[in-house]
């Protein structure tokens, strides 16, 4: 009785969503019976979506993760009200294979864990009776899906969700063409004055044709509607074409100005309306400099970014909403306006949230580490990027496409074709914006792509802190012609390893104190903002993120370069140096080095972070006097006397005040 009664409340909840437009997104989130392996041996769990079966392990001190099959399978009650409609599936992503089955006969399979794919289950589903869905998805290892490695997890599952999109006509607007959305608005001329848009429609009928059939395409900013174009001729693949010009446009000007216009695409079958699709575009133009940096609309405007994983401790990839919004909240707080969202392409909801924040994208596809010359793993890394520039493609914030990351690391297949056929391919889908790439290598293809960042760790991986500036100088002296940037820079710190000594630790090691994390920033954000010529630096990484080979640190499994603690609860101190320099709003002081509580040099230096202007310090109820900011916004006491035991350190301006407790020797004195 309770499953008749779950089926009859999913039909009326079906039947009353479908009320309210002509095409429904009805979720599938709810209800799965999940099992690892092809057929239940042990437990079948009842789970929710998103999903992963990876989020106990792999996490913490077991290192190890399961990376094989598991069977996700629910029933799909189907209304009779459906007869004459067309039914899709949509997956948002499926970590890394998903064979899609319906009452046991085999739909589609889809390759790659990043991005999402539709099934159409028209023929496939009877109206008045009910099926049932299975999708098998496996995480293991492949040598001809990209990602082929990384230092990262993999964690399988149906992990952002679930969906049904159910026409009202068999014409719609094509939900199927590369799961893209079906519509697309090209922008180009764009200036203060004047923008070009072109705008298109893919439309997509199973039997009937499309005469009858009209495009309109509505522009809006503020609540207003400003342009509409209605088309009646399609070109031979169905496609619907139209194009404005936009007089004096509001710009997207980046965290500055945000502005977004509204696009509304109606398709009309003999007058009525039967499918619509609303985005969000935003107008801009943008150049990367090889001698002055980058330029948004015209200004200069550093990218100064941090990457991001789509992880984090309670739930592993399986993330909501509220967990991407934190996420963001923390990185806007901390004064970055870009993200590079490594390394591969992230929650559709992620770029929603940046273009509505003025936040940057760098969007990649996981071509990372190494590349082996198999045909099959070649067209996958084509479709993947087939899928990433159509799927994001009306987004504001991603200005560039990237193409790779740190390969070709020992092996001995050459990188530098494929990398090219992929520049190529960008070019054909989307000439609108230019590549990118983040090597680790002093290679020829490097030139390939429209511009080009490093992953440098200077002072973590062996060399010397103070070497960034050098090296970048040689690379750029060697090709003024390339616009450069870094796209990873970072080191390891645990909160829970504190020391008042200053020492390179060994990054292979389990000795992570913060404190060299916090000089290795410093040091190297003092030479990078020194040079204009960067159009970018991405500090790797903004949160600590599971990754299973590593054995380093206070918690195994763990890459500890982030900014911020796995679980997003403690920020650390290299968190308050790039708020001070990034972050011009919040007016702050902050004492570092407040966790190294207990101490054991009696001579010191007192270092603080702020973006305000000079700052008092007082220790045990004495003022030590004021000090000024340098060039990247460091305050330092130097030759600072401790007492035995107890010593309060005050700080403050008017604008605010931080303060902590340290001990030299023992606490009881």
């Amino acid at each position: 009785m309770k499953h008749k009664l779950s089926l009859l409340f999913f039909c009326l909840c079906v039947l009353s969503v479908q009320a309210l437009r002509a095409v429904e997104a009805i979720p599938l989130n709810r209800g799965w019976k999940f099992h690892h392996g092809f057929q239940p041996v042990n437990e079948v769990l009842t789970v929710d979506l998103p999903h992963t079966w990876n989020k106990g392990d792999g996490m913490y001190a077991d290192a190890d993760y399961y990376r094989g099959l598991c069977n996700y399978t629910r029933k799909l009650a189907v209304p009779a009200e459906w007869a004459g409609k067309r039914i899709f599936l949509r997956v948002e992503a499926a970590q890394t294979v998903a064979d899609v089955f319906v009452d046991h006969r085999f739909v589609m399979q889809h390759r790659g864990g990043y991005t999402a794919f539709v099934a159409e289950l028209t023929d496939r589903l009877t109206p008045g009776k009910e099926s049932e869905l299975t999708i098998f998805v496996n995480n293991a290892a492949r040598m001809d899906i990209a990602p082929i490695c990384g230092d990262f997890n993999m964690s399988g599952g149906l992990y952002r969700g679930v969906e049904l999109l159910v026409t009202d006509d068999d014409v719609c607007i094509a939900p199927d063409y590369y799961a893209s959305s079906g519509v697309f608005f090209t922008q180009s001329e764009v200036s203060g004055q004047s923008a070009r848009l072109k705008m298109e429609a893919l439309l997509s009928a199973k039997a009937s044709s499309l005469d009858g059939c009209e495009v309109e395409f509505q522009l809006w900013n503020d609540g207003k509607q400003i342009h509409s174009a209605t088309v009646t001729d399609f070109t031979p693949e169905g496609r619907a074409v139209a194009e404005t010009v936009v007089e004096r446009p509001h710009l997207w000007d980046g965290v500055h100005d945000p502005h977004l216009y509204q696009t509304v695409v109606i398709l009309r079958k003999a007058g009525k309306e039967i499918d619509r699709r609303e985005e969000e575009i935003g107008f801009r133009y943008y150049e990367a400099d090889p001698e002055k940096g980058f330029f948004l609309n015209g200004k200069p405007y550093r990218l100064n970014g941090v990457c991001r994983h789509q992880e984090r401790a309670e739930r592993s990839v399986a993330l909501y909403p509220c967990d991407h919004d934190e996420d963001l909240d923390l990185i806007q707080e901390m004064g970055a306006n870009a993200v590079r969202l490594a390394h591969y392409p992230q929650a559709k909801y992620v770029h929603q949230q940046m273009d509505r924040r003025g936040l940057v994208a760098w969007a990649e596809i996981p071509f990372v580490n190494v590349y082996v010359t198999n045909p099959a793993y070649d067209e996958n890394l084509e479709q993947q990027l087939t899928e990433l520039i159509l799927q994001n493609y009306n987004h504001p914030c991603i200005l560039a496409w990237g193409l790779f990351n740190e390969i070709n690391s020992g092996w001995l297949d050459r990188p530098s074709d494929m990398v090219k056929r992929l520049q190529a391919l960008a070019g054909r889908l989307d000439p609108s914006r230019p590549t990118m790439g983040a090597s680790n290598q002093l290679d020829d293809f490097n030139g390939f792509t429209d511009w080009i960042a490093f992953n440098r760790y200077f002072g973590w991986y062996g060399d010397d802190v103070r070497m960034m500036g050098e090296w970048l100088d040689k690379e750029h002296a060697a090709h003024p012609e390339r616009k450069i940037g870094i796209s990873e820079y970072g080191a390891g710190a645990s909160v829970f390893q504190q020391t008042d000594t200053l020492k390179q630790p060994a990054p292979g090691g389990p000795w992570h104190p913060e404190n060299w994390q916090t000089y290795y920033h410093i040091e190297n954000w003092r030479q990078m903002q020194a040079r204009p010529y960067l159009w970018c630096s991405f500090i790797w990484n903004m949160f600590d993120f599971s990754a299973a080979g590593r054995r380093e640190g206070s918690d195994m499994g763990r890459n500890d370069k982030g900014l911020v603690t796995y679980d997003r609860k403690i920020k650390k101190d290299a968190f308050y140096f790039y708020k001070a320099n990034w972050n011009k709003k919040d007016k702050f002081v902050y004492l570092a080095g407040k966790r190294a509580v207990d101490r054991t040099q009696p001579v010191t230096t007192v270092q603080a972070f702020g973006n305000c202007g000079p700052a008092e310090l007082w220790l045990n109820g004495e003022s030590l006097g004021k000090a000024v900011p340098d060039e990247v916004n460091v305050l330092e006491w130097k030759d600072v006397r401790l007492r035995e035991g107890k010593n309060e350190l005050v700080l403050k301006n008017k604008y605010g005040e931080d303060r902590c407790t340290w001990y030299l020797g023992s606490r009881n004195l």
